[in-house]
């Protein structure tokens, strides 16, 4: 570049500084009409850096979405929980109404309890009742659901009853196969560790034509259970040595007690 062009860029340069700094009327009005047209350059300059400026500090901070995020998941884990408890409390108030239509519907007086403990060791031998002696109850009476046969009661408190379950030995009952001649005594085994022990209805005639499925019911004989209660199914039909065996599977699963009712020893009035 020349040097004649390069003095004259430096005046105009000094021209211009001098024109911005120095305050004169005349200077003051030139200000005035340069930055009225450089505004919108300026404004949309600024526009632009809020923007990006905005969209840097927007919600992408880490600190801030962890915490909301936390906030969400306890809200989410506080909404299943009141969830969980409003479906336990309707299956609850459907199993009482279930239980006191039975009730409302059997042949027999009966007293509703609910099972308040039982032991590892006795789980298959014995539970404990909410009800006892000033309840009405008495010892040997019959213990049902709405799916058949319990036990019976055993030892008696004021408000507290031992029931003796069918898987127990000594809990013996008088039945037959349904649709059969064929009668004999049902018990538990002794000793039987399975999850869910079998009873073994005895007594029955050898090769008898007992089909797997038939439904075992109470006779009535005995005085203690009423005849008709459903106590099982059979598993299989066994020869013995002198009689045949039938394997019966509970007709109510004995691990999930939670509502039993003890049968009155007079029948309910009609």
């Amino acid at each position: 570049m020349k040097k004649l062009n390069i003095l004259a860029l430096l005046i105009f340069i000094a021209a211009v500084v001098s024109m911005f700094t120095l305050d004169t009327p005349v200077t003051r009005d030139f200000q005035a009409r340069a930055m009225g047209l450089l505004s919108p350059f300026i404004h949309s300059s600024s526009a632009i850096e809020k923007g990006v400026t905005g969209a840097v500090a927007s919600p992408d901070d880490p600190r801030e979405l962890k915490k909301e995020n936390e906030r969400l998941q306890i809200e989410v884990e506080r909404l299943r929980i009141i969830s969980q408890k409003y479906t336990q409390s309707q299956e609850e108030n459907n199993k009482l109404r279930s239980l006191n239509e039975f009730k409302q519907a059997a042949p027999f007086k009966m007293t509703a309890a609910r099972v308040v403990k039982r032991e590892s060791s006795t789980w298959w031998n014995t539970i404990i009742i909410d009800k006892g002696s000033l309840d009405g109850l008495a010892t040997d009476s019959p213990v049902i659901s709405a799916t058949g046969l319990i036990g019976k009661t055993g030892k008696l408190a004021a408000h507290m009853a031992v029931v003796i379950l069918l898987t127990d030995e000594t809990c013996r009952v008088s039945a037959k196969v349904e649709g059969t001649q064929e009668q004999g005594i049902i018990a538990g085994e002794r000793g039987g560790l399975d999850l869910r022990p079998d009873l073994r209805l005895q007594f029955l005639q050898r090769n008898a034509l007992i089909m797997p499925g038939s439904n075992v019911i109470s006779t009535g004989e005995g005085g203690v259970f009423p005849a008709g209660l459903l106590i099982g199914r059979v598993k299989r039909f066994e020869n013995k040595d002198i009689s045949g065996e039938a394997v019966v599977e509970p007709a109510v699963d004995l691990s999930q007690l939670e509502y039993v009712f003890v049968v009155a020893t007079q029948p309910a009035a009609p």
